[in-house]
């Protein structure tokens, strides 16, 4: 449901985040009483911490953060895996829209270009994608990433037992 809210609007409401987080929270407990709760605790605060920068670098959105959280509440610690799975899915999504888009150079040049300005200035600046402007032809819709990653992520585990 969050990519298709996601796909509507890029916003994912906070409302779908709480009964998610509600959801793994009791599952976890129910799975694994204060254990599970704890792992679930674990597996909601880290893609908070992790991925607190790329938000506040504008790289990331908000409600990915939390739709990370929630599958980490299902989960636990090993939504990193997720993480990782997601941003390889999203990388290579990215990749496909630059490339069909034909922006992928001028694209590569305004990252290159913004990375050495962080290193001229030596500040770490919030990115500018043109999104806050109203320009998402150069986003993606990260919830589909993460739910490629999600499901990379549970084939792997049906597979190898």
């Amino acid at each position: 449901m969050a990519v298709i809210f996601d796909l509507r609007s890029y916003k994912i409401p906070n409302l779908l985040i709480v009964i998610g987080l509600t959801m793994g929270i009791s599952w976890s407990f129910y799975s694994g009483r204060w254990n599970g709760v704890l792992e679930s605790a674990a597996g909601i605060g880290l893609p908070i911490v992790v991925l607190f920068l790329l938000h506040q670098l504008r790289m990331l959105g908000a409600g990915d953060i939390k739709l990370f959280s929630v599958i980490g509440g299902f989960v636990g610690h090993p939504v990193w895996v997720i993480i990782l799975y997601s941003f390889i899915a999203g990388g290579i999504l990215a990749a496909i829209q630059m490339l069909y888009r034909r922006i992928l150079v001028d694209r590569m040049k305004s990252f290159w270009n913004y990375f050495h300005t962080c290193y001229q200035t030596r500040q770490i600046v919030p990115y500018n994608s043109g999104f806050d402007q109203g320009n998402t032809g150069n986003t993606i819709h990260f919830s589909i990433a993460i739910c490629l990653g999600y499901g990379w992520w549970l084939l792997e585990r049906w597979f190898n037992g």
